[in-house]
């Protein structure tokens, strides 16, 4: 009897301590959290993150990636083009475990008809142990704003976390635009037999976007943009396959009757990695035109609740001119 009581006493101990440090986890979590989504409060990749600041339910089509997708696809240019609203919720060498954070974080705020992922990041390896870290980190985001106890004010331990900004470029990045760096293409999309596979890691959190995005009501549809040194016909095989699997549309810019016609001497701005500004401004429009037809999105271009878009449209072609780059 003796030994059950001090067995008892043992895991009553236990979970005790437990409970103490998850109280310690959350509270600190709720400390260091940037009390506001932009880069001067502390918020990590604020420009991606940007679409927590959007009012809610505005975004009809959201942009998941890795820098592919923020050099590939311009918001304003598609509202300009087809009235459509959407956001770009990428980062550099983004990972998928980082790519389901960043879509749970939008679909609190908002109910995209299309998810569009960029297939550069499907094929980037992973680790078990960072993908736990970062399971971790949204559970406790004491361990990714660790560092902020360096800058904390009083507003952070007393003031609420909020979201009130959103990028004005929605996400697009315009860092390279004119820039010109050629390509060499010669090798580019040769045919071969050969199939690169998704790792099994991979796939499994390719299948819990798609759940995510089925459980909020979007369609989920994967694009490959055009780039000779990332994109290949072994990779293209490997993507259609897992899409079929998957049963969700997949178009891949690179080849077949979806390719858009980059100019590898004048529209890459890194030797064929990621496209500058014109080469954007073309995958744009051929993503519009594949959105507008299948997917039956609004045009929002004459509803004055989105008055703002076009006020946002407006200054991205006076920033376009500003650079010498042509508008669209």
């Amino acid at each position: 009897m003796m030994r059950v009581a001090r067995g008892a006493r043992r895991v009553l101990g236990a979970l005790a301590i437990a409970a103490a440090v998850i109280a310690l986890l959350a509270l600190s979590s709720r400390v260091v959290m940037p009390k506001n989504n932009q880069t001067e409060f502390g918020q990590i990749n604020a420009a991606a993150n940007g679409v927590m600041g959007e009012p809610a339910d505005t975004i009809d089509v959201l942009f998941l990636g890795d820098s592919e997708a923020f050099s590939s696809f311009s918001p304003l240019q598609l509202w300009g083009e087809q009235g459509i609203t959407s956001y770009v919720c990428a980062t550099s060498a983004q990972r998928l475990y980082y790519t389901t954070s960043l879509l749970a974080r939008a679909l609190e705020n908002q109910g995209p008809r299309v998810v569009v992922l960029e297939t550069n990041c499907i094929f980037s390896p992973m680790s078990v142990g960072d993908a736990a870290m970062r399971a971790l980190s949204d559970l406790f985001p004491v361990f990714e704003y660790h560092n902020r106890w360096k800058s904390l004010t009083v507003d952070d331990f007393v003031g609420p976390v909020r979201a009130t900004w959103a990028d004005d470029l929605k996400g697009f990045r315009l860092d390279h635009a004119t820039q010109v760096k050629p390509a060499d293409a010669t090798t580019y999309m040769q045919e071969t037999d050969d199939v690169q596979r998704l790792s099994r890691f991979n796939w499994l959190y390719l299948q819990e976007i798609k759940r995510m995005c089925d459980a909020a009501g979007a369609r989920l549809v994967l694009v490959s943009t055009p780039s000779t040194v990332n994109w290949n016909m072994a990779r293209h095989r490997g993507m259609a396959q897992a899409a079929s699997e998957l049963m969700v549309d997949y178009y891949d810019l690179n080849v077949g009757d979806t390719k858009v016609e980059i100019d590898w001497s004048s529209e890459t701005y890194d030797a064929g990695d990621h496209l500058n500004l014109s080469g954007a401004q073309k995958v744009t429009s051929a993503v519009g035109k594949i959105l507008r037809g299948s997917y039956d999105i609004a045009d929002h271009r004459q509803d004055a609740a989105y008055d703002g878009w076009n006020d946002a449209y407006a200054r991205y072609r006076q920033r376009l001119s500003q650079l010498g780059a042509a508008t669209s």
